[in-house]
């Protein structure tokens, strides 16, 4: 999803504040700019306060330093940083087009490290899952890495936005304990120590971020990286919980002006047709009961040509969900192949589904290509024959089967919704352009940041005409809004003037127009479901 050409920027020339805001997310999503592991999580805050969007009130100085952190810090490592796999221009996540796009147009990425000669890292990653699939290794088995080589699974990439309203462990799924007190990962345990989201970059840093394979800390000479410090952890949990949006919504109250999506929405709250809303209430990742991030075995176990890894005795690891850590050998048949063939229960969390429409493919494996894929899996024997359904019918006393005509308006009420989402994502993002604008006019680094953000607020545009509104594989009829999405194009329209132009004043002018036609599509979506957007969305 492409946003602009590489540009690259005169650190020397900017000066101190070029520490935090002076890298601009380029085509293939990352950022060119300072990275740099010889800086202090202090020295990052200090500079942080020179950061316009600081200075002017669109960012606290903690999210800014754990932005900063989040995007420029290898941790004496192989050269990863956390937005290596989480790119801010593609929706913090991975897939396979994105991948191989970008190991076409820049090889020597930090994400290819596995190909780089200067360390011995090829079994860091599984080139061929990568580029095919966006799926990355995890040895989430091996927690002490004693053969990372062969114990292992292959997983997508969780995005991360709203963070903060989607992983508070519920413990009464009966399947868990205390700790992990947040379900991070697909399998609510990705986090080591007390399994918390602070706790989650150490984990990162071990598993994706080392020199060798041994994977020794440190910070001596021959260390492969190092872990982070309290301060880098508290300001990094900082800036993720602040990305995305920061409330729920009421689905009994919102309406949509699609009449496909509407009927969508019925179908996803009434447990007699979907039952959706139980697992996902309100389109978030949270249990109905409880309003916390439950796991469950869904037999959600399908497969679509990732690597396994190996058991001594040659037979195939697939993946066990939660747990399994701790066990010498297999405990489960992951497969029903008649063979202990993984580590673990069988469960896994949910994640938030208004942000999902435009983070395709889905689930663990990436094995759906878009979210009516995802939803059909419901009504396939897999999952009707599991422990998760089982206990919806149990619950509703009756098993429900949901139609293909459910399937598709569900799929049209969450492309409202995430439509609705990238809106909110660009209008933010223009409007603190607009208030720098303002603020900085064309002196620096307030008019690089103007551009970076205008530059980000048309690929949430770009999201909603190519990825959201016109679904990938296949064609959604009736067409699906197209008044708004008219209204996007003229906005995009609008912002490449912008970028375009020398001009403050004139730039300003752009983003007004942009601002007006964004209004009028978001308007035209529905009523009653307002994003309330973290400061988060502001950094990159």
């Amino acid at each position: 999803m492409p946003i602009s050409s590489h540009r690259f920027v005169s650190l020397a020339a900017l000066g101190a504040a070029c520490l935090t805001s002076c890298a601009m997310p380029t085509s293939d999503g990352a950022s060119v700019g300072a990275v740099a592991s010889d800086l202090t999580g202090e020295q990052r805050f200090a500079a942080c306060a020179n950061d316009p969007r600081v200075k002017y009130g669109l960012v606290s100085q903690d999210i800014c330093a754990g932005a900063d952190i989040f995007f420029r810090e290898t941790f004496n490592g192989n050269g990863r940083t956390c937005g290596s796999c989480h790119p801010v221009a593609h929706n913090f996540t991975l897939d396979g087009n994105f991948v191989t796009a970008l190991h076409t147009s820049k090889p020597q990425d930090p994400l290819f490290v596995f190909e780089d000669s200067r360390f011995n890292l090829a079994n860091l990653e599984i080139k061929d899952d990568l580029l095919g699939h966006g799926a990355i290794l995890e040895n989430v088995d091996d927690p002490n890495f004693l053969d990372p080589v062969n114990r292992f699974v292959e997983r997508a990439v969780n995005h991360l936005f709203s963070l903060s309203l989607t992983i508070t462990a519920d413990t009464g799924d009966g399947v868990t304990t205390n700790p992990p007190v947040e379900r991070t990962g697909w399998s609510g345990d990705g986090a080591p120590g007390d399994g918390s989201l602070r706790q989650f970059l150490n984990g990162a840093i071990k598993q994706h971020y080392p020199k060798s394979l041994a994977r020794v800390a440190g910070t001596s000479p021959g260390a492969d990286f190092r872990f982070a410090t309290d301060f880098e952890l508290d300001k990094t949990l900082k800036f993720q919980r602040s990305l995305g949006r920061l409330n729920e919504v009421d689905f009994n109250q919102v309406n949509v002006f699609d009449s496909g999506a509407q009927e969508g929405r019925r179908a996803f709250i009434d447990p007699m047709r979907a039952r959706c809303n139980v697992c996902h209430f309100n389109g978030g990742a949270n249990f109905i009961d409880t309003g916390k991030n439950r796991n469950f075995d869904t037999r959600n176990r399908l497969f679509t040509g990732l690597h396994f890894g190996k058991q001594p005795n040659g037979l195939p690891i697939l993946d066990g969900g939660f747990g399994g850590g701790e066990l010498a050998t297999p405990n489960i048949d992951v497969g029903n192949f008649g063979f202990l063939s993984g580590f673990g229960n069988g469960t896994f969390n949910t994640q938030p589904l208004i942000e999902a429409v435009d983070t395709e493919p889905f689930f663990h494996g990436n094995v759906e290509p878009n979210i009516e894929g995802a939803t059909n899996f419901y009504a396939t024997q897999d999952f009707l024959g599991s422990p998760a359904a089982a206990a919806l019918d149990a619950r509703f006393g009756a098993p429900v089967v949901i139609t293909q005509s459910d399937v598709f308006n569900i799929g049209r009420f969450l492309r409202t919704l995430n439509a609705a989402f990238n809106l909110d994502l660009a209008k933010q993002r223009l409007e603190a352009a607009q208030t720098l604008a303002n603020k900085t006019q064309n002196t620096e680094p307030g008019r690089t940041i103007q551009i970076g953000l205008m530059q980000l607020a048309d690929t949430e545009l770009n999201d909603v005409l190519n990825v959201v509104l016109n679904a990938t594989g296949f064609t959604l009829d009736p067409p699906l809004y197209p008044v708004p999405q008219n209204r996007v194009g003229l906005a995009r329209t609008e912002i490449a003037a912008g970028v375009a132009s020398s001009d403050w004043s004139s730039r300003q002018s752009h983003i007004s127009v942009a601002l007006s036609r964004i209004n009028d599509a978001r308007n035209q979506l529905g009523a009653n479901f307002n994003f309330q957007m973290g400061q988060g969305n502001l950094m990159f």
